[in-house]
């Protein structure tokens, strides 16, 4: 039976529109237009929706881990990230399925239909066993999911200069760093995981799962590994993400390995299309800013992540403004570690405008779209048609409570719709997202999921969580603060 959606206000592109409805039909929105229009159209159609919501697209969160728990919760602290990630080995497991569910459930909340997961393996030889694990946990909480194993062939625990940095430990940490510096998954193995992954899952009509490819950062991996990268997916139509340069470290490898910039680097190796994204972006050269948009490479900005982890600003407006597809992405790191999406967008955008009047401003709408349109098109393809309120577009949708947003002082009539997205973007939080739709379904009622009880699945990880059975790994912290301050010094 057809369904018929409406919201005192409905925001199309990120910007506001009064008495607009949808209709939808077998998971897709089948035609829009005023309500009474649509009711007299479809007398019998179910009703949803009201004059004290507000209607959106569903979000995507382009970027994350799907660790279910923040690292801080799971006991690494955050630091510089080249600090942090050898950190991270030494954290608790939590098993694959639970992890994404929980993931998905949380982000659901804050009413994100879909994610671009960067999986973490618990171990390499394992991750044949883990992706299809994470997969059915996300699908179990309704999201779509974009899923990129990662692979990495070089540097793992430092960027470069190994020999110098294994001479400065210990005798007793050297052994410790081998045994934790290796990759237990070779390329062709890991590619044939791949082909199967993607002869098992990916599905190309109604865009549940994708399988993409991920090398993991360009410091990690191989030029050879780059490329065969970048052609298993355009062979697939499918897409690649890769962490790119996140910090001022990476930044300096890139000159120190090839003199020149990492994207010089990879447009000379073939490597940059619009079939690529790039997490982070927060050292990226002006000079390179052009050369991303014409290549039409998307950016998943991850703010609170930079924030936290002490890597710094990437030039979002400037970036907007050159054209590039940037989408938000929370990266497991929230500022206040909830997978709060909305109050990523508000910090997002509010961050990305800089002081000086000759500086490029970010819009609200910019930012709704970064969050809804792009982050979709940058995660799935633009070919899956997510994000978007039009015909023929799958029906993923959010109702947000209007009268929660507004509060108390507000008028009536306030604002007009050319201030909504400002005044709602400044306002609204996760509290607010009330009902969530995916492909037809409402699976977020009252802000409640209508299949799956998130306490049960909280005291499920609580019983399965074990914080003495963390992995074994070396206390490195203190060595490679010493290391890459060399590399600080040199920069002056």
């Amino acid at each position: 039976m057809p369904q018929i959606v409406g919201a005192r206000y409905t925001l199309i592109g990120g910007e506001a529109v009064l008495d607009h409805a949808l209709c939808i039909d077998s998971g897709r929105i089948i035609t829009a237009g005023k309500f009474a229009d649509l009711l007299s159209r479809y007398p019998d159609a179910e009703l949803a929706g009201g004059d004290s919501f507000i209607l959106s697209s569903a979000f995507t969160n382009a970027h994350d881990h799907g660790r279910a728990l923040g690292t801080l919760t799971l006991g690494a602290a955050d630091d510089f990230l080249e600090i942090w990630l050898a950190r991270l080995g030494r954290l608790p497991q939590i098993p694959p399925y639970l992890a994404a569910l929980y993931s998905g459930l949380e982000l659901l909340r804050s009413g994100v239909t879909g994610v671009a997961h960067s999986h973490n393996p618990g171990s390499w030889a394992g991750m044949p066993a883990e992706i299809p694990e994470a997969i059915r946990g996300y699908r179990d909480a309704g999201l779509r999911v974009a899923m990129h194993p990662p692979i990495i062939d070089q540097n793992m625990l430092v960027y470069a200069e190994r020999e110098r940095f294994l001479a400065s430990l210990p005798p007793e940490l050297r052994a410790q760093f081998d045994a934790a510096d290796r990759i237990d998954l070779s390329a062709e193995a890991y590619f044939d995981m791949l082909d199967d992954l993607y002869a098992a899952f990916h599905d190309s009509s109604e865009h549940r799962v994708h399988i993409q490819v991920s090398p993991a950062g360009g410091q990690w991996c191989s030029d050879a590994l780059i490329q065969r990268a970048c052609d298993w997916a355009r062979r697939r139509d499918s897409r690649v993400q890769m962490h790119l340069l996140e910090t001022r470290y990476q930044r300096h490898y890139a000159r120190k390995t090839w003199g020149k910039g990492f994207l010089r680097h990879l447009e000379d190796i073939g490597a940059l299309g619009e079939w690529l994204t790039l997490a982070h972006m927060v050292w990226v050269e002006e000079e390179d800013i052009d050369l991303l948009a014409e290549r039409g490479v998307g950016v998943a900005h991850n703010l609170s992540s930079n924030l936290r982890l002490r890597s710094g600003l990437a030039p979002v407006a400037r970036m907007v403004a050159a054209g590039i597809p940037i989408g938000i992405g929370l990266d497991g790191q929230s500022l206040d570690d909830d997978q709060d999406f909305l109050r990523e967008m508000r910090l997002a955008w509010t961050l990305a405008n800089r002081s000086g009047l000759a500086a490029a401003d970010l819009s609200a709408s910019d930012a709704w779209r970064m969050g809804t349109q792009i982050a979709a098109d940058i995660s799935f393809g633009a070919g899956a048609r997510l994000g978007r309120l039009e015909v023929g577009a799958p029906a993923d949708l959010v109702l947000l409570d209007w009268e929660g947003i507004r509060g108390k002082w507000a008028p009536p009539d306030f604002p007009p719709p050319e201030l909504l997205p400002e005044f709602l973007l400044r306002r609204v939080k996760r509290e607010h997202v009330r009902q969530v739709m995916v492909a037809g379904e409402w699976l977020l009622r009252d802000g409640a999921h209508v299949k799956v009880d998130i306490d049960e699945v909280e005291r499920e990880i609580y019983a399965r969580l074990d914080f003495a059975a963390g992995r074994a790994s070396p206390d490195l912290a203190a060595y490679l603060r010493e290391f890459y301050r060399g590399w600080d010094e040199e920069d002056r």
